[in-house]
């Protein structure tokens, strides 16, 4: 790419911008919105519509009769994110469900252009076009399946990756408390961010991971004061109850620990080292029934990827690497025992580094770095019978081998950043 001057890099871009966002909208509307399940947003909105009732959304049979009482026309799966959020899903559960639907999913496609904003903003040279790189992000953007799936299922990856992406922006112009903040409101509504206040803390950034503890403090006592005690405990119940490789919801046979569509580790274990009879898929039947070996390994690769991570990140002055943050989002992903397929659009900062490191043109097998984001692009039946018996399970892991090969990639070329990667000085005046 060195061998091509501005113009023609704008010249690129204006023709992947047009090309990528006329099938990103063809994509959007056939798969996000007129095939659209909704099974994820169908829980939002309830636990929107019973907060403001002093309804427990954690109860299942409550949840239940109140889906069979809207006569909402998707499934419904259980609500598993922090009370706090329902009471920010109050204002939506005043519209009608279709209504509500729509606006979601509008504000889940800004959410989605906010983050690639912010990209580009990260990874572009002062000397690029902008309009190159979101010609790029936009190309990939549309064949890249788990988004539309996000949209599909009304699933809130899309606002999780506007938290990791401004994140990362905030850290980068030295902004600590700021994003602190952003984490702290990210764990407020989806546990999973509350992950890079562990960062912060290890990166010594102790600002941020205080400002975001404080957020999360705060969220909790106003949650305590709205809904009261009994709506926490729920929340504490149903944690217990799904653990760490079981699933919510049980009585009713739900098996989200060893779903097909569940790209997590300890799911591969799972499917590998047991055998599962589910309500939607039949039987799931690995090389053997060690459910405790399955468990024994989710825990030790669970705890060999956070202590990578520790190594990886190691040294005595810590400036921001946006590689080491980018392994870190993986690793946030990796940890717990859900990884829907969908979810992995929570790597596309990690994808967008890569993909800035790869056209630097100092980066050695970029074919390798092409088939991880190919892997995670694309759509996949992990479902088939084909992949429900013996070692034909690993298959139903695929996506999980696409991040995996993402994160060695950028492991590979993280002495490179410095050459690479635009210096984040600039950002500190902005």
């Amino acid at each position: 790419m060195q061998a091509f001057n501005h113009d023609q890099k704008k010249a690129a871009g204006v023709l992947l911008c047009v090309i990528g966002f006329w099938f990103y909208c063809q994509s959007a509307i056939d798969i996000g919105f007129l095939s659209a399940t909704r099974n994820d947003f169908a829980h939002l909105y309830l636990a929107g519509y019973l907060a403001e009732r002093t309804g427990d959304f954690f109860n299942a049979k409550l949840m239940l009769s109140t889906h069979r009482h809207l006569q909402i026309p998707s499934g419904l799966n259980p609500f598993v994110y922090p009370p706090f959020f329902a009471l920010i899903l109050i204002p939506l559960s005043q519209f009608s469900y279709s209504t509500a639907w729509i606006l979601f999913s509008l504000l889940s496609h800004a959410a989605y252009f906010a983050a690639l904003a912010i990209l580009v903003r990260l990874i572009r040279h002062e000397d690029e076009p902008a309009v190159f790189w979101w010609g790029i992000l936009l190309a990939l953007s549309a064949c890249f399946y788990p988004l539309m799936k996000t949209y599909s299922a009304g699933q809130m990856n899309t606002f999780m990756l506007l938290v990791i992406a401004g994140g990362a922006y905030l850290l980068a112009a030295k902004r600590e408390i700021a994003a602190g903040i952003l984490f702290g409101l990210g764990a407020a509504i989806k546990i999973t961010p509350a992950f890079f206040l562990l960062y912060c803390c290890w990166t010594k950034r102790w600002r941020a991971a205080a400002s975001g503890a404080a957020v999360i403090l705060v969220s909790v006592l106003i949650s305590l004061c709205v809904m009261g005690v009994e709506v926490h405990q729920g929340f504490l119940s149903m944690a217990k109850e799904m653990g760490y490789g079981s699933s919510t919801w049980a009585q009713y046979k739900q098996t989200y620990h060893v779903d097909p569509f569940n790209q997590a580790p300890s799911a591969m274990w799972s499917r590998l080292l047991t055998r599962t009879e589910t309500a939607q898929f039949g039987v799931i039947e690995g090389i053997a029934d060690l459910p405790r070996l399955a468990r024994i390994l989710s825990y030790l690769t669970a705890a060999s990827i956070f202590f990578f991570l520790l190594y990886a990140s190691r040294r005595d002055e810590r400036p921001f690497s946006l590689t080491e943050y980018s392994l870190w989002s993986i690793g946030m992903l990796l940890l717990p025992s859900l990884l829907w397929d969908h979810y992995l659009i929570q790597a596309m900062l990690a994808v967008a580094v890569g993909l800035r490191t790869a056209i630097s043109g100092k980066a050695r097998g970029v074919f390798w770095l092409g088939m991880a984001v190919a892997i995670l692009a694309i759509p996949f039946r992990h479902h088939l019978p084909l992949f429900r018996q013996g070692w034909m399970t690993l298959i139903m892991s695929i996506k999980l081998a696409g991040l995996i090969l993402l994160a060695a990639w950028l492991v590979r070329h993280k002495n490179a950043e410095n050459e690479c990667i635009p210096d984040k000085n600039s950002l500190e005046n902005i």
